[in-house]
This record gives C-alpha cells, structure tokens and sequence, in this order.
C-alpha cells in the first residue's frame, strides 16, 4: 500500500515538473518630449508635517530593568518560602 502511494506520487511530481514556458518578449516603447514645453510648478512636502514627525517621541513599551537580582534577593527573604 506504502509503494502504490509513493508510485503514485512520484508520477504525480513528474507530471506536475513539466517545462515552463517562457513568456512572449514585450516591446518597450520610447516616448519623446523634446518638442513638448511643459509648464507647470514644482510641488514641496509640507513643513508641517515634516516637523510633525520630527517632534513625535514615543515612550518605551516595556520597562526593562538591567538587574534582577535585588528582587531575587528580596523573593528570598519571604516568609512563603521559608
């Protein structure tokens, strides 16, 4: 039964891995502008949201101490544990 599944499966990778076909080549156009006058403005970020990202502080989401020890020590000062 092992083998019939395995047979089976080995076709079925065989058939499946059967050769990609590549896709059709696309022509890439070419856009001349030189005869165009444009006009127009240029467009700035504001400043204010500039400076709205520049004030955004965000405080820490968690509180790490760099030491435990001291409330070890002090877990093993208590009366639950003696």
């Amino acid at each position: 039964m092992r083998r019939l599944v395995a047979l089976i499966m080995a076709v079925g990778m065989l058939v499946s891995a059967s050769s990609a076909f590549a896709q059709d080549e696309v022509r890439s156009r070419f856009y001349d502008f030189d005869n165009m006058l444009i006009d127009g403005e240029f467009k700035a970020p504001d400043l204010l949201k500039d400076r709205a990202r520049e004030k955004a502080e965000f405080q820490r989401l968690l509180d790490l101490k760099k030491s435990f020890l001291p409330k070890i020590q002090e877990s093993t000062e208590e009366n639950a544990l003696q």
